[in-house]
């Protein structure tokens, strides 16, 4: 179910990074790097609210490169951080699994086609999941989004 669509602009944000292989799976590495800023802060266990992989390049591409990010409020011993920057991007809100990543992606696509938008040459799409208000929540809130030129 599609919660939110337009264009936005994001804040530049600090976070915590990890370069991803490419074959590599993304949920040991969000697991990974969570128990990392968790071990750091255990007293903000709630801190983290979601994580952000990056795709810079297309899916399928030999060699594609990708990170993984969770905001941080300062640097954290053991993990690279970094400033990312403000983007301006096609974004669309979903929660459930009523139709697949790609059929969400299309509609981004559609968007930018129908409105005269560019889409950037400098980053794919970004995907961001929001951790459950509850443990035992079984659809999780994720945004999408294709960056946009400019």
């Amino acid at each position: 179910m599609i919660l939110h669509m337009g264009v936005r602009t994001t804040e530049p944000v600090r976070v915590a990074y990890k370069e991803l292989s490419p074959d590599e799976d993304e949920a040991p590495a969000v697991t990974e790097l969570l128990s990392v800023l968790i071990r750091q802060n255990p007293y903000q266990y709630g801190v983290y609210d979601h994580s952000i992989v990056v795709h810079y390049d297309p899916p399928g591409t030999p060699n594609r490169r990708r990170e993984l990010m969770i905001p941080v409020s300062r640097p954290v011993a053991g993990v690279e951080t970094k400033e990312f920057p403000s983007m301006r991007g096609v974004f669309l809100v979903f929660k459930g699994t009523d139709k697949t990543m790609e059929e969400y992606y299309d509609y981004l696509r559609e968007y930018i086609e129908q409105s005269s938008l560019v889409a950037s040459d400098e980053v794919h799409s970004m995907e961001i999941m929001y951790v459950p208000e509850s443990v035992d929540e079984q659809d999780y809130t994720m945004e999408i989004m294709i960056p946009l030129a400019g």
